[in-house]
């Protein structure tokens, strides 16, 4: 159409009205392009609600863009996992594109990245724990190529620094990798396109916050005081639960933890170990509990618990049996078996450890027994040997030879065959021959190898004098001791004469 001036008017007019009205126009109408979309500044997470029990997304700032290196995470199958995840979903915060032209609002929308974060392998669904398990990173992506790299970036929440600590490529707009869960605390994380987060324009996820939970082991508090020779048993726990975990119990010796038991845990993560080290040594021990963390090469170490192993008597008393007197009774003895008590019970030996031994008494004098070696275990009166004389066929120079402490044993005294010993009656016993030597009535010393201690001044280890515990409550309790025979000697027997 050409314009034609009104009658009056010349054209010249005409072309300047329609100057002007082009000056008019609206320039972000007639002449403005559409601006690329900013990139977002952290947008905040809402928690995915199923998420509850795992990792949380909650509103993060901008971050300080401070680029560091990082390490890439195995790849892992786009599928997302079934476990409850943090997912970033952007917050109120985050700028929209209401009010902008229809140009913009179409090219704000089209370049997007979320991020979801969720627990793989560990035995708590939704839990992450140190050094069990991974963590699964998964997402998608609108408006970006196929074989883009997505990197995901990490910090402490309370931190400022970002290290990258996976990368994958987008495959049908989506993307996904492991990595293995390593420290405790609090974490946040971000996927971007590259690069830390705020350090250039590149695009990047809303923030995930994950909660890692220690993992420990735990060795339950024992008694204090045990029998030095028992094997008390230990117990325990480990944090997540689980079965099949090695566990180490160590003892300290000196200022080094050496390896003493394993255990294994149950579906509830308890253990129970026997603790057998140094059984019968009289000690105090300080022990721990440690397992092998899964993901890297660490222990995890429980508190240390103290017990101390102690001298108990703790003596049992059965009836004799025939075995037990096989070659020590024989028809005619002057006691018949069913009159005679088996103790059982634990002594100090001359090696400064603790053992157990069995002594036949007869049966009405066993609490005296007890009384006696009771107090000389409180004294630490050394015993070399407490062995059923059946050991030594009855034979009873060969048993004092071997230094064996011994009750009941039917047979002639030792040096004059006319006489009936007062062992044959359960009624004596005889302790630490070899320390205590006896003298027959002809002046012969008995055993041979107990010559040496004739010599009763000073008194050494596990020779008995008249102030020894033993002797003293033995005396009390109406045994004689033979020591004070003259002009033969008996150090090492004792006979009930009440």
């Amino acid at each position: 159409m050409r314009l034609q001036p009104p009658p009056g008017r010349p054209r010249s007019a005409l072309l300047a009205t329609a100057l002007v009205g082009l000056v008019d126009v609206d320039p972000a109408t007639a002449f403005a392009e559409t601006p690329s979309p900013a990139p977002a500044a952290s947008p905040a997470a809402t928690p995915d609600p199923a998420a509850t029990a795992g990792a949380t997304a909650t509103p993060e700032a901008a971050p300080t863009p401070v680029p560091s290196p990082g390490t890439t995470a195995e790849p892992a199958g786009p599928t997302p996992s079934s476990t409850p995840s943090a997912t970033s979903t952007p917050s109120a915060t985050t700028p929209t594109t209401a009010g902008r032209a229809p140009a913009q609002r179409a090219a704000a929308g089209a370049r997007a990245l979320t991020l979801r974060v969720t627990s793989s392998g560990s035995p708590v669904a939704g839990r992450f724990y140190q050094d069990i398990g991974r963590y699964a990173f998964s997402g998608n992506a609108t408006g970006l190529a196929a074989g883009t790299t997505i990197t995901v970036h990490r910090r402490a929440a309370a931190g400022k620094t970002w290290t990258q600590v996976a990368a994958a490529s987008l495959v049908d707009d989506a993307f996904s990798a492991r990595l293995p869960v390593t420290s405790m605390g609090r974490f946040v994380f971000v996927a971007t396109t590259g690069g830390a987060p705020g350090s250039g324009d590149e695009l990047a996820s809303a923030a995930v916050t994950v909660e890692v939970a220690d993992a420990t082991t735990s060795l339950d508090e024992p008694a204090a005081r045990v029998d030095a020779l028992k094997k008390p048993a230990l117990t325990g726990s480990i944090v997540p639960a689980r079965a099949g975990v090695e566990v180490h119990l160590d003892v300290k010796v000196g200022s080094r933890w050496r390896h003493q038991a394993t255990a294994t845990t149950n579906a509830a993560g308890k253990f129970r170990v026997a603790f057998g080290h140094r059984v019968g040594t009289l000690a105090r021990y300080t022990l721990r509990a440690t397992t092998h963390a899964p993901n890297r090469d660490r222990w995890d170490v429980s508190g240390s618990r103290t017990l101390t192993r102690v001298a108990v008597l703790n003596a049992v008393v059965t009836r004799t049996t025939a075995a037990e007197v096989a070659k020590t009774w024989r028809k005619g003895c002057p006691v018949g078996r069913s009159k005679l008590s088996t103790i059982t019970m634990n002594y100090y030996g001359r090696d400064k450890t603790m053992h157990r031994g069995v002594l036949i008494i007869r049966t009405d004098l066993v609490p005296e027994i007890r009384r006696a070696f009771g107090d000389g275990l409180d004294a630490r009166f050394p015993l070399a040997k407490m062995d059923n004389p059946n050991v030594y066929g009855g034979n009873d120079p060969k048993q004092m030879a071997a230094n064996n402490t011994s009750g009941f044993n039917c047979r002639k005294v030792v040096g004059n065959p006319y006489a009936q010993s007062p062992h044959s009656y359960g009624t004596a016993i005889d302790i630490t021959p070899v320390q205590n030597p006896y003298r027959d009535s002809k002046g012969k010393w008995w055993p041979s190898n107990g010559k040496s201690y004739i010599d009763r001044s000073p008194l050494r280890f596990g020779m008995l004098g008249a102030s020894s515990p033993v002797t003293k409550q033995l005396k009390k309790d109406g045994f004689f001791w033979g020591g004070l025979w003259n002009p033969g000697r008996d150090y090492q027997h004792f006979e009930y004469r009440r």
